[in-house]
């Protein structure tokens, strides 16, 4: 027996809460008429597989409810892992990573950014204000602009 992913009811949903009809659906997803109403009602004669029927869901479920940043809808049109294995007799748990886990460091957190501010800012007070402090060349206006030339004696 072939267990059947897709949510019927989840897609149908969806595309009542969108207001459109299967045949509306079905040209903005490039789907026929049969595939839409297979996906509501159940069935796969109108898919070449069970595997082009999910990509049919994942496509009608991102164009009605949007898609996330990771590529998948927002809306889930698939039947928990738990729900089926419920429906095939399998129990399954599920068990919390133990141990707390380790806080990533990325280079775009808050601290990255503080950091490089600082570091600007140091760079800056270390250019624009040690430097012509430390190196100073001395003003040429203390200088003597005349020229004495004195004769060599031998």
């Amino acid at each position: 027996m072939a267990v059947d992913l897709v949510d019927r009811h989840a897609i149908t949903n969806l595309r009542k809460m969108c207001k459109l009809e299967r045949a509306r659906l079905a040209r903005m997803a490039d789907l026929s008429v049969q595939q839409i109403t297979q996906l509501e009602e159940g069935g796969v004669s109108a898919f070449s597989s069970v595997e082009f029927k999910i990509q049919a869901a994942l496509k009608v479920a991102s164009i009605l409810s949007g898609v996330q940043d990771n590529g998948l809808p927002v809306a889930n049109v698939f039947y928990s892992s738990k729900a089926k294995a419920s429906q095939m007799g399998k129990t399954v748990t599920y068990q919390a990573p133990r141990g707390k886990p380790a806080k990533p460091k990325y280079p775009d957190s808050p601290e990255f950014f503080k950091m490089l501010l600082i570091f600007l800012v140091l760079a800056f007070l270390l250019v624009a204000v040690a430097m012509p402090l430390l190196f100073a060349i001395p003003n040429q206006s203390n200088l003597d602009h005349t020229v004495t030339v004195q004769p060599i004696n031998n």
